[in-house]
């Protein structure tokens, strides 16, 4: 029985379950806590997973009632299985970025062994929906355009020309080999033959991904990157037709890193421009009609490897694997079931009933579960960044900038920053697993890195709320000043409002009066939109990726919501944008990065990593990142 059709008796055992919980926590109970499942080889960021065997393929399951009745296509033969493709490339720069050494160093796809007859016999596993539990998603949509916030429950239907993989490492996917031309104008991308659609629409091919970048800029995208595809994105060329498979995207500027902006990463997912035609798709310029815009979110076909079944707004999504062995990986569980609930408790007691094989378990919440037998699973990496922005910095000529406001002073953020007890946070919500963070947008893996950040971040940084009081006083505020604080959930983060209630707290205790005020995601997101934050603090949480794209989000004027504007923001993204050599880029996104350490811009917290809780006696061994959530449901290992 899923959430959707509990009555009452099911919601009493469950309010039991929580209360004996919560008891359990709230006594202190001991409870046996060993040290979460860390996957084999994650302390080396480029290490990747061994390509697993494929599992016998699951029968077809019925087919689920959909929200709407889409033409139906002839019914092309399915292709044999294709070899998953690994790759070859450089790391010298970190993820993201490896993609501007494509020419010297050409991902080049490496069979994986045939699965032996034994592995095609394997025993079925324990149950075969596999049934997860984590908060709401940001937009609640099944369509690649709900954008990042929304990349878990989109990864289980479709695939990039690039993967974001189980260790953040940008590796091939749907295509095996690329190359950029001198100056990174001209990327050119091979496709795999043979790769399926899903529900029989046929074999991707190069018109598939052109119309997939008409998708990425549409104008009801929900990300703010497709902005950044119709500046960058000149043209889509196919050389062998529609039909073939190369593509060629010619852009209007230099874009080095265009295999992070082409992975799975930035939901640059591809869909079939069969089923959108066929079902009254129709793009205008960039805007879609509603029968396309209806058609994406009501029966969304991509390749992954599960497929569509059936969406409950605000409720779940499930999934079923195709009827086709998948080139890449056949899912161990043939059903897949993503339930959205808001409260950690709840989320906790579906976890020991066995409602729910895994769930995103609050910290403070794992002690319950562990005493039923439950275990703590980390990600691959630190998969979340935690961190702070002060409203109100907009450049200088716009209307809604003041001067006088607290927070557009040095002196006052800094006060702010050493308000905070980094080392106090990391103990009561991570245990100590996460990491310092020295830097907004900057981390020891990634272009830019300033490693004498390590040395001083204590003295420039470090908690001390009399030199906070202090920088107040000297800043004209000794009796502190009035701002508000917002708070909203973050997926992957169920502490978020916790965290951000002390982070109050310590305000409080340097003179600030904060009133502290929790709202939705869409109530955050349209102020912030509208520059409307001024007397405006806030926390919020982004994931482990290459640098690039956070110095435009957070810091370009040009961008649609950005945290702190300046000049020199302004200037120095523009000239990394035509960067055209690592060495340059390096230095440039390094300059940024130590701007906004000396002038205090952000309050940098912590690389966090993600958390969630597996029902051992169903799950055997889940890798992934836990980027923006739990993910990588095809690489779960059941137990048989």
């Amino acid at each position: 029985m899923t959430v959707s059709g509990i009555f009452a008796p099911r919601w009493f055992i469950y309010s039991l379950v929580t209360i004996g919980l919560l008891a359990l926590v709230a006594c202190g109970a001991s409870a046996p806590e060993p040290a979460p499942a860390q996957p084999s080889g994650a302390s080396s960021a480029s290490a990747q997973p061994a390509a697993p065997a494929q599992p016998a393929a699951p029968a077809a399951p019925a087919a689920a009632a959909q929200p709407s009745q889409p033409s139906q296509p002839a019914q092309p033969a399915a292709p044999a299985a294709q070899p998953e493709p690994a790759a070859t490339v450089s790391a010298v720069v970190g993820q993201g970025a490896i993609g501007a050494e494509a020419k010297a160093a050409t991902p080049t796809p490496v069979p994986a062994p045939a699965a032996s007859t034994d592995a095609m016999a394997m025993a079925e596993p324990a149950v075969v929906q596999l049934r997860i539990a984590r908060g709401p998603t940001t937009r609640d949509l099944a369509d690649p355009v709900a954008g990042r916030g929304d990349l878990p429950v989109i990864l289980p239907m479709f695939e990039g020309l690039v993967q974001f993989d189980q260790y953040t490492d940008s590796v091939p996917m749907l295509s095996p080999q690329w190359s950029a031309n001198d100056d990174f104008t001209v990327w050119t991308f091979q496709l795999l033959e043979g790769v399926q659609f899903h529900k029989d629409w046929g074999e991707l091919t190069a018109k598939d991904v052109e119309h997939t970048m008409w998708q990425e800029r549409r104008n009801d995208h929900f990300d703010g990157r497709a902005a950044t595809w119709r500046d960058l994105l000149k043209e889509v060329v196919m050389p062998d037709g529609p039909e073939g498979h190369v593509v060629e995207l010619h852009l209007n500027k230099p874009e080095p890193i265009m295999t992070t902006y082409m992975s799975t990463n930035y939901t640059t997912v591809i869909r079939s421009k069969d089923h959108w035609d066929a079902n009254g798709g129709v793009m205008d310029g960039f805007d879609a009609n509603d029968e396309g815009i209806r058609l994406m979110a009501n029966d969304p076909i991509g390749t992954g490897p599960f497929q569509f079944a059936e969406h409950a707004e605000a409720q779940y999504l499930r999934y079923e694997a195709p009827s086709f062995d998948h080139w890449r990986k056949s899912p161990d569980f043939p059903e897949l079931q993503i339930f959205f609930i808001s409260e950690p408790s709840t989320q906790l007691a579906m976890l020991v009933t066995e409602e729910v094989h895994a769930a995103e378990i609050p910290r403070d919440l794992q002690v319950g579960a562990l005493a039923r037998g439950m275990e703590v699973v980390l990600g691959t990496t630190p998969a979340i960044r935690l961190v702070g922005f002060f409203g109100g910095n907009y450049l200088p000529d716009h209307p809604n900038f003041d001067p006088t406001e607290p927070m557009t002073l040095p002196l006052v953020r800094e006060a702010m920053n050493r308000a905070i007890n980094r080392t106090e946070i990391n103990e009561v919500f991570f245990k100590g697993r996460a990491e310092l963070m020295m830097q907004t947008h900057s981390h020891a893996k990634f272009p830019g890195w300033q490693p004498s950040w390590l040395d001083s971040f204590e003295a420039d940084y470090g908690y001390d709320p009399d030199k906070a009081r202090a920088l107040l006083a000297e800043a004209g505020f000794p009796d502190g000043f009035e701002i508000t604080q917002l708070s909203y959930p973050r997926p992957g983060l169920p502490e978020m409002l916790d965290i951000a209630e002390l982070v109050a707290d310590y305000w409080r205790e340097i003179g600030i009066d904060v009133n502290f005020k929790p709202v939705e995601t869409a109530v955050y997101s349209s102020q912030l939109r509208a520059k409307e934050v001024n007397n405006t603090a806030w926390l919020h949480t982004g994931s482990f990726t290459e640098p690039t794209r956070a110095i435009f989000v957070y810091h370009y004027s040009g961008a649609r919501s950005p945290r702190y504007e300046s000049q020199f923001f302004t200037d120095k993204y523009e000239a990394l944008e035509v960067a055209s050599t690592l060495e340059e880029r390096d230095d440039l996104i390094r300059e940024m990065g130590e701007n906004c350490y000396d002038t205090y811009c952000s309050i940098p917290l912590h690389w966090v990593p993600f958390e969630f809780m597996i029902n051992p006696e169903i799950i055997d061994e889940w890798l992934t990142p836990g980027v923006f959530g739990v993910r990588d449901f095809e690489y779960v290992k059941a137990v048989k």
